[in-house]
């Protein structure tokens, strides 16, 4: 690890502009191209995050700290393990029977990260957790995650119902508008944070995505170019209009 390059966490705290489409296109490639080979090799990472991505002076970005990580020929359950921001909501909500579609959520949030510059999701425990992914994209309902309204969570947060009607499903796409990352990119984006984990792209199937038809090798930031670190931004909640 100390041969492979700082992590992608402090590569993106000094990072004074939002990165180039093209950058975090060649990144995603990459991180998704060893999402896909470890699935094909029967391991759930479990810790997938900026810190536990390393970027070499080479430009390749590689996994690091398989400390939490989980092969899938032990039978479940499995225990709900990780970063909290960096969590399914599956595993959030206690799924025992998870499995590697939880590293393509992580890898979605990454993605958010690299275009936003902060973690997208930040509750102070599962519950609030739960509550700033439905925030954004939406409560579930029996339609888009048949089995969610059965989970404990649910059925102690009467308040969910209230907040579907009210709400008008995700507004992921004002928190990244077109000026930030383009219609396919978004496409993709909403592929990998798809709360239902039957619907949520596969590793492979992400690498099949349009967005990759056009993939440049393009640079990764390095830690020796970047300028005064970034203040850390209030949070916002997106408001789209109406």
């Amino acid at each position: 690890m100390d041969c492979a390059g700082q992590s992608l966490h402090d590569a993106l705290l000094g990072q004074r502009h939002p990165l180039p489409e093209d950058t975090v296109r060649a990144a995603m490639w990459q991180l998704l191209t060893g999402a896909k080979r470890m699935h094909g090799g029967h391991i759930i990472h479990r810790d997938i995050k900026p810190a536990n991505i390393l970027v070499g002076g080479d430009q390749i970005v590689r996994f690091c700290d398989l400390g939490l990580a989980v092969c899938m020929a032990e039978p479940p359950p499995y225990k709900a393990a990780g970063t909290m921001w960096y969590m399914a909501p599956e595993m959030l909500l206690g799924k025992p029977d998870y499995d590697a579609l939880v590293d393509v959520w992580s890898l979605g949030c990454v993605m958010a990260e690299l275009i936003g510059g902060d973690a997208l999701f930040q509750g102070i425990d599962y519950e609030d957790q739960l509550c700033e992914i439905f925030g954004v994209l939406g409560v579930p309902d029996d339609a888009t995650w048949p089995w969610f309204s059965a989970t404990a969570f649910a059925a102690g947060m009467p308040e969910l119902e209230k907040q579907r009607r009210r709400c008008k499903g995700s507004v992921l796409r004002c928190v990244f508008p077109e000026s930030k990352l383009s219609e396919e990119g978004f496409d993709l984006l909403s592929g990998l944070l798809t709360c239902n984990p039957d619907k949520r792209l596969t590793a492979a199937a992400a690498l099949r995505h349009p967005w990759f038809s056009k993939i440049q090798s393009q640079e990764v930031p390095k830690k020796e170019e970047a300028v005064s670190p970034l203040p850390k931004r209030p949070r916002r909640h997106a408001v789209c209009a109406t």
